[in-house]
């Protein structure tokens, strides 16, 4: 087991780092998770830029069994040192079940492990995202009206890399 590598939870989900050959698996799942959003034709991104990812970037999946992909998340390092948190994805099959808290748990032992910050950004409208984002210690924000498209306003939040436990 890899050291960010977490145990199969009760519902048989287990988080992991991504290997370069999960990146069409991702890469799909990005296709469709996305489905339902008024911007779903700018979500998804490509698989070349997950090939990317998951070798050079903090990327984690989970997987139900051993060949369901049921989640991912990926945070891209910044120049100045810190690491924008791209995206996270759940299947819709698998909502609900704790698998995205998961995996930004994961992403933050790896994050916190290396005394970083990170930042994410999330529409301003989406409440129950912006409070467990300053649950999981999101402290600093910043509201960029226009941040995509004209009619398409983020909050940018930032967490500081948090000391970790011995």
């Amino acid at each position: 087991m890899h050291s960010t590598d977490k145990p199969r939870n009760e519902s048989g989900v287990r988080v992991v780092s991504a290997v370069p050959g999960d990146f069409a698996s991702i890469a799909a799942l990005d296709r469709s998770a996305w489905e339902d959003s008024p911007y779903s034709e700018f979500i998804p991104d490509g698989e070349h830029v997950w090939r990317i990812w998951c070798e050079h970037a903090l990327t984690f999946v989970a997987w139900a069994g051993d060949q369901e992909l049921t989640g991912a998340l990926v945070a891209f390092p910044c120049l100045n040192g810190c690491f924008c948190i791209h995206k996270v994805m759940v299947a819709k099959s698998h909502r609900g079940q704790g698998i995205g808290s998961r995996l930004f748990e994961t992403l933050f032992e790896s994050i916190d492990r290396r005394g970083a910050e990170c930042f994410l950004t999330v529409d301003p409208a989406n409440s129950n995202a912006v409070r467990l984002y300053r649950k999981w210690g999101f402290s600093h924000e910043r509201f960029v009206p226009g941040f995509y498209r004209q009619d398409e306003d983020r909050l940018v939040l930032t967490r500081r890399g948090q000391p970790s436990n011995p």
